[in-house]
């Protein structure tokens, strides 16, 4: 019986549609999560409630509880609300978030999950392993959409797009953004929740005379908050486009 249950836990999918992330602190974060279970078989059954391991490219680096899943053949909702993530392994999870923001794709690997699944009236025991493909941030792409500006000081309106399925909030963020040559234009700051799709987000700063030539990058610095975002913003690395005004705030304060 065992077998031929894990057999059908194995084959199952689980999709994930939402992913939040949330309350940074130095060792944890708040995760929420829609997710959805198919291919569990024609017949109802009930696994239990179990904790398991998070894993990314770099390994496991917090753990996870899944609530008890009534699944049914055509497929069931499994959802994680406001759950404390506790980091385990921080070099795991810079490694995890390296991959999120830069990447195209990857994988979180949930496993290491010892339930019991009710099926009939037959008990099994099995052991929870599922990969989860993710789309990745790839960037996040962001252009400059608006700038206002006042002697070296100016306020720029941004745009992200972020393909994945993962919102993230990465607290108040500075950031510098760098010309062609690898020299800095401006640095700027400002509160930045990236969700799904397109998110606009406000930045203030101040320019340091170096003229805006050819394509622009955006560099994370850090964040004002005292967290795990300080390791993983340098990840924050992406092109930008930049506004005309902003080019020729620039040109005036060289």
């Amino acid at each position: 019986m065992n077998a031929i249950v894990q057999y059908v836990v194995n084959s199952s999918t689980l999709e994930v549609s939402w992913i939040k992330i949330t309350n940074a602190t130095q060792d944890s974060f708040i995760m929420s999560i829609d997710s959805r279970v198919t291919g569990t078989g024609p017949m109802s059954s009930t696994m239990s409630a179990m904790e398991l391991d998070m894993s990314g490219p770099g390994g496991a680096f917090g753990r996870l509880r899944l609530p008890e899943i009534k699944t049914k053949s055509t497929g069931t909702q499994v959802e994680v609300r406001d759950q404390m993530i506790k980091i385990t392994n921080m070099e795991a999870f810079k490694a995890f978030v390296k991959a999120l923001i830069q990447d195209e794709s990857l994988i979180l690997r949930l496993e290491n999950g010892h339930a019991t699944i009710k099926a009939l009236f037959a008990n099994a025991k099995i052991i929870y392993a599922k990969d989860i493909h993710l789309k990745g941030m790839n960037g996040p792409k962001t252009i400059m959409v608006k700038t206002e500006g006042h002697g070296k000081n100016f306020t720029n309106v941004m745009r992200s797009t972020n393909p994945s399925p993962v919102e993230m909030d990465l607290g108040t963020l500075n950031e510098s953004i760098v010309n062609a040559n690898g020299k800095k234009i401006a640095e700027q700051t400002g509160t930045v929740y990236l969700m799904r799709g397109e998110t606009d987000f406000v930045m203030a700063g101040s320019v340091t005379g170096v003229a805006a030539e050819g394509d622009a990058r955006i560099v994370g610095l850090s964040v004002e908050e005292d967290n795990w975002n300080n390791l993983t913003i340098p990840y924050l690395n992406t092109a930008t486009t930049v506004t005309e005004k902003f080019i020729a705030f620039c040109k005036t304060n060289a």
